[in-house]
């Protein structure tokens, strides 16, 4: 009998504590950077970590990883579809196994949820899955919310959304992100925000759940902002890059996924001429100046270097 209730005193003590951590607020991550030299980082999507051939090309993907890894970025956002199929903890070990890379040089990831960490069979309303469970043991910092925001350095704020769950006005997420944002500290120069699903992409497209949400609030708060704001989504397997309300959005979703046409419509600022784009963006703090570069990894090249640059923006912090 003594032995029963130490088991269940156990088991209330681990409700209380996990009770405890759903009522804190969202995990706020810094990372260190030197204040003598610019900080470099990367943030790209739809990288489907996976054993299954037919979902991913995984030569791709694995060239980015390595080029990316030749960056020695101070950390790497992904925007979501980490992995192909999140109810599978497979996936998540062949992603630790092919970034090996990235982990013997403590490169810090912090991906965004995306609809492939919900495939599947899991509830993307619930509290907890199978599928939860499984990227939360591969990024336990994070247990158990499902976004938080990261400091690179004093200038930097990224706030990693997930927009498989609400965000409209009112939403857990939704007062989560407007607080973030009212209360930024005044050295803070950039806000980014990383999310699957983007709020600004070629119209062709269907949008999901809330994300053109997201839009709608920055058009009217980023006026009175000191910080000046970008946003990166990914899920369509492309590059685009467009200039809204002055905010830069971008989509980044070439991390190995296969290959999604872009129709480049209704402004887009990028103009590529190639359908296929494996790509990630390196981003550049340095100052008062944030500079955006794709790069662009081909993989039918043969006797040429596959990689390329084609497209390069620049952010200036607001006076």
């Amino acid at each position: 009998m003594k032995d029963r209730h130490a088991a269940l005193l156990t088991v209330c003590v681990a409700s209380v504590r996990l009770a405890l951590a759903q009522d804190a607020a969202p995990p706020h991550i810094e990372v260190s950077t030197s204040e003598d030299a610019p900080t470099t980082f990367v943030v790209y999507g739809d990288t489907r970590f996976t054993e299954r051939p037919d979902v991913v090309v995984a030569p791709a993907r694995q060239a980015l990883v390595e080029r990316i890894a030749d960056e020695h970025p101070a950390a790497v956002f992904i925007g979501g579809d980490l992995v192909y199929q999140g109810s599978d903890a497979a996936d998540y070990a062949a992603f630790r196994r092919d970034t090996q890379a990235w982990s013997a040089q403590n490169i810090n990831v912090f991906p965004a949820l995306g609809n492939h960490e919900f495939r599947s069979g899991c509830d993307r309303d619930a509290a907890s899955s199978v599928c939860l469970d499984n990227w939360w043991q591969s990024f336990p910092a994070l247990q158990p919310h499902r976004w938080y925001s990261v400091s690179l350095g004093p200038r930097l704020l990224v706030l990693l959304l997930d927009t498989d769950a609400h965000l409209k006005s009112g939403s857990p997420q939704r007062r989560w992100l407007e607080a973030q944002i009212d209360t930024v500290p005044d050295e803070v120069r950039f806000i980014l925000l990383v999310m699957h699903y983007p709020p600004v992409r070629d119209p062709i497209f269907p949008r999901s759940r809330d994300e053109a949400e997201i839009a709608r609030y920055l058009a009217k708060r980023h006026k009175s902002l000191h910080a000046q704001v970008v946003v990166i989504g990914s899920h369509v397997h492309n590059y685009e890059r467009f200039r809204r309300d002055d905010i830069t959005y971008l989509v980044s979703g070439g991390g190995g996924a296969k290959p999604v046409p872009a129709f480049r419509m209704s402004g887009e600022l990028s103009h590529l001429k190639t359908s296929t784009n494996f790509h990630y963006i390196r981003f550049v703090l340095d100052g008062e100046r944030l500079t955006g570069t794709m790069v662009r990894f081909e993989p039918s090249a043969h006797g040429i270097d596959p990689w390329s640059e084609p497209d390069r923006f620049e952010v200036l912090a607001r006076p």
